[in-house]
């Protein structure tokens, strides 16, 4: 993980010497959102069964989402996802790191040493057979990759165990190396103590947080990926291809500059603003066998459910131990009935033949893609790998501007803006959120300022805040809409890696606009055309902390707080009070259904911060 503030650019060398824009690490917002929908419906103790599992047992992490398949896996710590890894082996990993399966960073990490953070542990496995059948288990790890590089205290860990055996570690690395690749690891089973039934295998990750002067930078730290999770039998050290053709990366927009625009924008000129092929990204991971591979794409309209177009017929060969990109032409131009908002799914195929060693590797060759049409224009694929923003003495009332120019003229009602979560709440520091005129390709005249805002934060998917403007805005060119801080501290905004758009983004702290530096996209959308609706977040204080115990909690909890004398008020996602007590011990909760809510104390001689309550069932 990173310890010391990378100079990416300075800009004065006497009145800023230690200003930059730079990037940090970050939460993640997807598992806040998706952990409270996921365990709705899936107890803890469900997926925790322990079904013994024929082998072969393999996993590539094409056919999950959040968390690992949990027909093989026992747990949910690690993250599966396809944005955290550089060129990863196909579609999906699993990614180990500093944050629990709720999204949070777990409160028991070092800053000068490691300690164990993530799991992820095989069911148990039936493996009665003879050290003659050769059973090896392999993966593919990267440490790093598009997150944060684990330092050298900081290492990944496979162990085993039997039925009568504790847990023993078998392998590991240490961090301290920079990872663009994933290397392979072929580990021989030959111990006759794990050649049994119910045999199983868990990797585990040493993390440590941040130990920076700046609360703002304190977050999620030391990824580590891993995908072609294979144990079987008849296997040699040699086995290292995966005889298949996979997906690589997904699609990405196909409207011309951005990721989402509003819906009545695009419909202005539609085929001017689409582009005219898709780009297929895929590899061919045989030693020496050269696969013909039948590409096929369908665009489904999901408010309608139905199948506007499809390409079936296009074919091609692609040579052994090679990635392949390919533009196929996209004869289509995206319409619907619908009047605000559209989203349309374009699905990927690859075919190839029907041999049954490919079978177990059937879910990497299908990618899903969806374009959303809203209310609002997007640089970013709403996923952000960074945090960004002004960091350094004497970056106070320092500014941040982001250009766009929409399609039509329209009425700005607002941003969506998407702030990092970071250990206790450092980034929330005031900001003036303004809208400039453009001069020449960069920043001009301030044509709207609002005082008094501060980063916020959602529970939702893509964690996105709606920061409302106090007077709607008609633009009928191109404008900036951003930030100046009132501090020195880092307000640590949503970057996106995936995506190039900082051509668009400027920062001012010397008084000059200068573009940035940093391939990205900043994660800020302005809203056009109608005004959403404001939903309910958590409020924002300064004061004193209080613990809930247990949390998550399923029937009862218990607070301590300096004053036991306070009242207790629960709030659910749309600021409906539905408890109030008068004590703060053995409170019933169990009415509540299994998601996120709010928890505020009332007191006359103190404020406390408001803290947030998992329920489970």
């Amino acid at each position: 993980m990173k310890r010391y503030l990378a100079v990416l650019i300075f800009l004065c060398p006497f009145a800023t010497l230690f200003s930059q824009e730079a990037l940090t690490d970050i939460g993640n917002a997807t598992l806040r959102k998706y952990s409270a929908e996921y365990f709705k419906k899936n107890s803890l103790k469900n997926t925790m069964t322990t079904d013994t599992l024929d082998l072969p047992f393999f996993d590539d992490f094409a056919n999950s989402f959040v968390y690992p398949d949990s027909s093989i896996w026992m747990d949910k710590f690690a993250f599966i996802n396809n944005e955290y890894a550089k060129s990863p082996v196909s579609y999906g990993v699993a990614t180990l790191d500093a944050i629990n399966q709720y999204g949070a960073v777990y409160t028991h990490l070092p800053s000068l040493s490691s300690a164990i953070a993530d799991y992820m542990t095989s069911k148990p496995v039936k493996l009665n057979v003879d050290i003659a059948d050769s059973v090896y288990l392999s993966f593919y790890y990267q440490a790093g990759g598009f997150g944060n590089s684990p330092e050298l205290r900081d290492s990944l860990v496979l162990q085993f165990k039997a039925p009568e055996t504790q847990w023993q570690s078998v392998w590991h690395v240490g961090g301290g190396e920079i990872m663009d690749t994933f290397k392979l690891v072929m580990i021989p089973v030959v111990d006759e103590q794990w050649l049994v039934d119910g045999f199983q295998f868990r990797f585990l990750n040493y993390a440590s947080v941040s130990s920076n002067y700046e609360p703002s930078w304190i977050s999620n730290t030391d990824h580590w990926n891993i995908d072609y999770v294979k144990l079987d039998t008849a296997r040699t050290f040699a086995d290292t291809f995966n005889n298949e053709a996979a997906f690589v990366k997904n699609f990405s927009s196909m409207v011309d500059s951005f990721e989402v625009v509003p819906w009545k924008h695009f419909k202005t000129n539609p085929v001017e603003l689409m582009k005219d092929s898709l780009l297929y990204v895929f590899n061919n991971t045989t030693l020496n066998t050269t696969l013909n591979v039948i590409r096929q794409c369908e665009v489904f309209d999901l408010s309608s459910n139905s199948m506007e177009y499809f390409e079936h017929n296009d074919n091609d060969n692609i040579d052994p131990l090679s990635t392949l990109e390919y533009k196929q032409y996209f004869d289509y131009v995206f319409d619907s009935d619908q009047e605000d908002s559209v989203t349309f799914l374009i699905k990927g195929f690859l075919g190839t033949d029907l041999t049954s060693e490919r079978s177990i590797y059937r879910w990497n060759d299908t990618i899903h893609y969806y374009q959303h049409f809203s209310n609002y224009y997007a640089y970013d694929d709403g996923t952000a790998e960074k945090g960004y923003g002004i960091t350094g003495q004497n970056t106070a009332y320092s500014s941040l501007a982001y250009q766009f120019t929409p399609i039509v003229s329209d009425t700005l009602y607002g941003v969506y803006i998407y702030f990092n979560q970071v250990m206790n709440e450092g980034n929330r520091k005031y900001f003036f959120l303004n809208v400039w005129t453009d001069d020449n390709g960069i920043p001009g005249d301030t044509i709207y300022q609002k005082t008094g805002v501060i980063p916020e934060y959602s529970d939702e998917i893509n964690g996105f805040i709606y920061y409302p403007l106090d007077t709607a805005l008609f633009i009928d060119t191109t404008f900036y809409i951003g930030w100046t801080k009132t501090t020195d501290d880092m307000l640590n905004c949503g970057f996106d890696l995936n995506r190039v758009s900082n051509q668009h983004l400027f920062y001012n702290v010397t008084g000059e606009w200068v573009n940035s530096s940093i391939e990205g996209a900043l994660m800020v959308r302005p809203v056009f055309g109608s005004k959403p609706q404001e939903s309910f977040v958590s409020p924002v204080t300064y004061s004193q902390d209080f613990e809930i115990y247990p949390n998550p909690a399923m029937d009862r909890i218990n607070i301590s707080a300096q004053d036991d004398s306070c009242s207790v008020q629960i709030f659910d996602a749309s600021g409906k009070v539905i408890i109030s007590a008068n004590v703060m011990s053995d409170i019933d909760v169990s009415t509540l259904t299994s998601g996120m809510y709010y928890v505020k104390l009332v007191s006359e001689t103190t404020v406390y911060k408001t803290q947030k309550l998992l329920i489970v069932r």
